[in-house]
């Protein structure tokens, strides 16, 4: 028991003495905390701390700064995503709106040839065609719903299109004239030289049978004839509508006639709407 006392009696000691000390240098350092010594010795004490101090609060408006650059990084990005989602909005908006006033353009170019012509005709969009461009045919929107007929002739505001060659209750099925099969009595507009307008491979159209002694030269306009010829052809088509212009002569194998290259007055590759002719007698 003796032993257990003395131990806690040292514990004790051992735990009073830094306490005590402690007390004992407050005390001091207030009695005497006017005196030179003191006031040395703390500015002493304080300029050592300086340093200190400053790294701790240079530390943390370090970390201040870093949590709030990493607050403007997210506040950024957000802005950011929000500004190419408006972006977006504002691309597909403009080419919407962009290609409705292309469409508004062609719908008063074909409405301005229909109210031109002197026929009844439908408007079609063209909703197929052979990109490799082998097969001359496209096909229209419009069919026997809309009164649209075989050999009922196809135009654009530009010119001749071609012919129908087949009709279902909403599409049809058209003939370009630049078809192989396809041929058009024709005249050239200043000289009224008559010829058959025929397809040829590739994009152009010859015209055949003009007759050595009729002046036809480069830029002239051939024109549909409208009538037929022996019992080869007989005309679908109305007389005057455009078909190309000529951009080639030459003498044909026959010497008392020569032939002319044609250029189709219709951009083939670029047609977009059409017009059918359902009655040429209006």
């Amino acid at each position: 028991m003796a032993t257990l006392g003395r131990a806690r009696t040292r514990r004790t000691n051992s735990v009073g003495r830094p306490f005590a000390v402690l007390f004992a240098v407050s005390l001091l350092i207030l009695v005497f905390r006017s005196t030179d010594v003191v006031r040395a010795v703390g500015v002493v004490g304080t300029q050592a701390l300086v340093p200190i101090q400053r790294a701790l609060a240079e530390t943390g408006v370090t970390t201040n700064r870093f949590f709030q650059a990493i607050g403007e990084i997210d506040r950024i990005r957000a802005e950011n995503a929000d500004l190419r989602a408006a972006n977006d909005r504002l691309t597909l908006e403009n080419a919407r709106l962009a290609e409705a006033a292309i469409a508004a353009q062609q719908s008063a170019k074909l409405d301005a040839a229909r109210r031109a012509l002197p026929f009844k005709t439908t408007t079609a969009p063209v909703i197929a065609r052979d990109p490799s461009g082998v097969l001359k045919t496209i096909v229209i929107g419009a069919g026997t719903d809309q009164g649209v007929r075989v050999d009922q002739v196809v135009l654009s505001e530009q010119g001749v299109v071609g012919r129908v060659s087949e009709a279902g209750s909403n599409y049809a099925k058209v003939v370009l004239i630049t078809d192989s099969a396809s041929s058009v009595s024709a005249l050239v507009q200043v000289s009224r030289s008559s010829g058959i307008v025929r397809g040829q491979y590739g994009d152009s159209l010859v015209m055949e049978w003009i007759l050595q002694s009729d002046p036809v030269k480069p830029g002239d306009v051939v024109v549909t004839a409208g009538l037929g010829i022996g019992n080869e052809l007989r005309s679908l088509y109305p007389k005057g509508l455009v078909i190309g212009t000529v951009v080639d002569v030459t003498k044909a194998e026959v010497s008392a006639y020569q032939r002319a290259v044609v250029a189709p007055a219709v951009d083939f590759r670029k047609l977009e709407n059409v017009l059918v002719v359902t009655d040429a007698a209006k």
